[in-house]
């Protein structure tokens, strides 16, 4: 191999950009560490393993391209014709998020439509409002599901998460950051971790730079800080770490790495030693703590930690007592 396993995946990369010569490097690395978080999902068929071996890992495979059509068209079937999925604007946010993982062409009809129908939802101070009768309650990037109040902050917030990957520009998109951005800036105290963690994603990438978006910024990740322990967990919880890090995972603030770092050895004890976290939608919570240390450059500090402290991870035989994750292959999105 041309370098060693314990070397910065970055210099690799940026060494090594024939993707044949990569290919031959994560094939090995899978092979001799299993517990490495490439490992689970170099296996997993969920939109989240297609998205982490495309996106995270730099790899478009001949093997991925059926599967990841298959997932586009699972998903675009949910559209209704007027451009919303399942006439929710909550839906349509988190199917524009994994469409856009799912690398669809941008001029995509579906993609249009959907945006078009989204922008008449808007209100006139720049908040998106949810169908009449529609419960705002969606499941979460991670899997899980989570709850806003009908008129929160948090159900824009969720929104733009998805419509910030395929717009930034927009006069009506660019009105929504800027209204969440206020609602977290002017308010006296943050409503809710469900709410915090999708503002705090959605403004970090919406490259807005108006000092109302930085100060929501800059108070977000101040909060995460004061409800992470010395241990690094956030909330007195692991398990809020998916959450957590949603939010976390796009923010450029060094304050953002530092939690993120305090969190490794929480995150090392959580993984289970087949490379995954979760007990279900392990591909979707493995995509995202991957993705955050890859983002902040943790991922071979987090390694280096698991070969130092074997001891900190959770036995596979667990989840044999547990009822299948949805993600495992054969699964519905």
């Amino acid at each position: 191999m041309p370098r060693a396993l314990g070397a910065s995946m970055e210099t690799f990369w940026r060494q090594w950009a024939d993707p044949r010569e990569r290919l031959k490097w994560v094939q090995q690395l899978v092979k001799e560490n299993p517990r490495h978080p490439f490992a689970f999902l170099w296996r997993s068929e969920s939109w989240a393993g297609v998205a982490a071996r495309r996106n995270l890992i730099g790899l478009k495979l001949k093997r991925d391209e059926p599967l990841r059509l298959k997932l586009v068209k699972g998903i675009l079937s949910e559209q209704y014709p007027k451009g919303g999925f399942r006439s929710s604007i909550g839906w349509t946010g988190l199917r524009l998020f994994q469409l856009a993982e799912l690398e669809t062409p941008p001029d995509h009809p579906s993609i249009q439509r959907a945006l078009e129908w989204l922008r008449k939802r808007q209100d006139y101070d720049g908040s998106l409002l949810e169908m009449p009768r529609v419960p705002t309650a969606y499941p979460s990037v991670w899997g899980e599901e989570v709850r806003f109040p009908p008129m929160a902050v948090g159900v824009t917030a969720f929104v733009l998460c998805g419509v910030l990957r395929w717009d930034r520009e927009s006069s009506w998109v660019k009105r929504s950051v800027v209204w969440v951005a206020r609602q977290i800036a002017e308010s006296k105290t943050i409503c809710c971790r469900s709410c915090a963690v999708h503002a705090l994603h959605a403004l970090s990438i919406s490259h807005h730079e108006s000092l109302v978006v930085k100060v929501a910024v800059e108070k977000l990740v101040e909060w995460f800080a004061e409800h992470q322990t010395e241990q690094g967990e956030w909330f007195s919880f692991p398990e809020a770490s998916f959450a957590v890090l949603f939010g976390l995972s796009v923010c450029p603030m060094p304050e953002a790495r530092w939690q993120i770092a305090k969190a490794l050895p929480v995150l090392a004890g959580m993984q289970y030693s087949d490379g995954g976290w979760g007990r279900t939608y392990r591909a979707e919570k493995t995509w995202l703590v991957t993705k955050a240390l890859l983002f902040h450059e943790l991922l071979d500090p987090f390694v280096s930690l698991t070969e130092q402290c074997p001891w900190l991870v959770r036995p596979k035989e667990w989840l044999d007592r547990l009822p299948p994750s949805l993600d495992e292959p054969g699964a519905a999105v």
